[in-house]
């Protein structure tokens, strides 16, 4: 029986998305036979990288990445430098690319591109970038930057603690990127003030963004990383068939997130009997539940990029 080991905040700021995470894992390692170790990191980068240097000596099979950013720019490194392939599921930040960090998730310059494209569509004539900390946050705002650039849009940024409104946003799109509770706290607070052109937020890409703010989720769009389909990919089973599955063991529909926790976990279980390299992995170009999976010369997710999606009646919608 293969062994594979992944550290998930099960508790901390991003315990929200480490549970998920770790439903998607479990469920991959029920289906696939696998004994699977999950470590809490409780969100410490100390107890991930400790927890992972510890597995890089032993006879672990299979190493999956943390959820976050923040965490996977600390082992990333390592298993790097350790010449172990790391299987990166969580972390999405365009600057986490390096060799050996197998990343399925699309980069996060793209989270807000459709977003931006939406509001061209709708004739709105400037893109409100607000932001909160750190370099996951700094890449969805370039992206999003970049593509409002390109259709000739204006844009301006500002930090999430500095935000005002002031006048009329009617023909202004306002994408904000910050903590699942940052992102929900803005969304409340512009909604009781006055209703931009469009509003659109990283956290309303989690089903649980429409569950806490119900009627004032409407209308808000958010990218996701995957969608259920029918079509069966190359590896692992379709995305509807890994949702009934995930629906009939914990009774919930299963975001983004679990899929492409268990995505990672069918690619590398795919890998490992084919006894992949650096080389065949990198040059793979192949599909799963989460969709294209392709990797660029720097080892940078290219085969897919995120999808739009809008709150509309309580259910989330494809928003193009």
């Amino acid at each position: 029986m293969l062994t594979a080991a992944v550290t998930l905040s099960l508790s901390g700021p991003l315990r929200l998305q480490g549970r998920q995470a770790a439903r998607g894992l479990e469920l991959w390692a029920s289906t696939e036979n696998i004994t699977l170790q999950i470590v809490d990191d409780a969100g410490s980068p100390s107890k991930a990288v400790a927890a992972y240097r510890e597995w890089l000596g032993t006879e672990i099979d299979l190493l999956l990445g943390p959820y976050g950013s923040g965490l996977l720019r600390r082992v990333g490194p390592l298993a790097s430098a350790h010449g172990s392939l790391l299987w990166n599921h969580g972390g999405s930040a365009d600057d986490l690319a390096r060799r050996l960090v197998v990343s399925i998730p699309a980069p996060a310059s793209t989270y807000f591109v459709g977003a931006v494209e939406l509001a061209f569509r709708r004739g709105l004539q400037e893109v409100v970038l607000v932001r909160g900390k750190g370099r996951f946050a700094s890449a969805v705002v370039a992206g999003a930057r970049q593509r409002a650039g390109e259709l000739g849009m204006a844009t301006s940024e500002v930090y999430l603690e500095e935000w005002s409104n002031v006048g009329s946003l009617g023909a202004t799109a306002v994408l904000v990127v910050g903590s699942f509770a940052e992102d929900l706290a803005f969304v409340e607070q512009l909604g009781a003030q006055r209703e931009p052109g469009l509003i659109g937020c990283v956290g309303a890409g989690l089903p649980e963004f429409g569950d806490r703010l119900g009627s004032t989720a409407e209308g808000v769009v958010g990218p996701v990383q995957w969608i259920p389909q029918k079509a069966r990919p190359e590896v692992g089973p379709s995305g509807a068939e890994f949702a009934r599955r995930y629906e009939a063991t914990f009774g919930a529909w299963p975001s983004y997130v679990v899929a492409q926790a268990a995505a990672a976990g069918f690619l590398a279980i795919e890998a490992y009997p084919r006894a992949y390299g650096p080389g065949e992995i990198h040059s793979w170009d192949t599909t799963t539940l989460l969709g294209r999976f392709a990797l660029d010369a720097s080892w940078r997710q290219v085969g897919h990029a995120a999808i739009t999606t809008r709150w509309h009646n309580g259910r989330q919608v494809l928003a193009l």
